[in-house]
């Protein structure tokens, strides 16, 4: 429909809403498994309080549908992927669905102080963690370069993923952590895509420079 549509991967790493099955067969959480959505994931900072490098967030959602095949534009990336990769047990997972997520943002952490500040009805400040924190982040970036672009006489960005996929070297890529929601059991962050972080977290020159084009 050339929406722009922004989910939260969920916060329960690869084990979804459900947690860990007997079979112990990864459950990805919907909607943000659908290839018709733009998969937002979490990342903490590797040193509490100080911005820089991040890693993944131990419960930030990811992984491969059982439901959605891999989409044409996934393609490149994800076989990548499955190449390079240290991947979990086959068993765990469906290496030809859907991959999620396609990108990151910080998403901070109860536990260690790195919510993000919000003021609910003007009145008083709380914290806020989680990919339903880092998924509005996206979300006003997008809005940005969409403001940008209708200045500029340019359409609006419309539906995210294949140009996304097609500039994947305009992100800040994690490569430390893994969603495993501390289980020992989940996918590593690594060198470009991974079902951790997806194709990383935002680097605005990179992006408004390429998304401008």
């Amino acid at each position: 429909r050339g929406a722009s549509i922004l989910v939260a991967s969920g916060d329960s790493g690869v084990w979804g809403r459900s947690g860990s099955p007997p079979d112990g067969a990864f459950r990805p959480d919907f909607p943000a498994s659908s290839p018709f959505v733009t998969a937002v994931g979490g990342t903490v900072l590797q040193q509490e309080g100080t911005l820089g490098a991040e890693r993944a967030w131990a419960s930030g959602g990811g992984g491969f549908s059982n439901t959605f095949s891999r989409p044409s534009y996934q393609d490149a990336a994800v076989n990548a992927y499955l190449v390079r990769a240290n991947l979990p047990d086959q068993q765990h997972w469906n290496a030809s669905g859907r991959a999620y997520p396609d990108v990151s943002a910080l998403a901070g952490s109860s536990l260690d102080g790195q919510g993000y500040c919000v003021s609910v009805d003007g009145k008083s400040f709380n914290g806020f963690t989680g990919t339903s924190a880092s998924t509005p982040v996206w979300a006003a970036v997008i809005a940005r370069l969409n403001g940008l672009r209708l200045a500029a006489g340019k359409p609006p960005l419309g539906f995210l993923n294949p140009a996304l996929y097609n500039i994947s070297d305009s992100f800040n890529d994690i490569v430390a952590g893994r969603n495993d929601a501390n289980t020992g059991i989940g996918f590593n962050a690594t060198t470009e895509f991974d079902a951790a972080t997806g194709l990383g977290t935002i680097n605005w020159g990179a992006l408004s420079e390429k998304l401008m084009s």
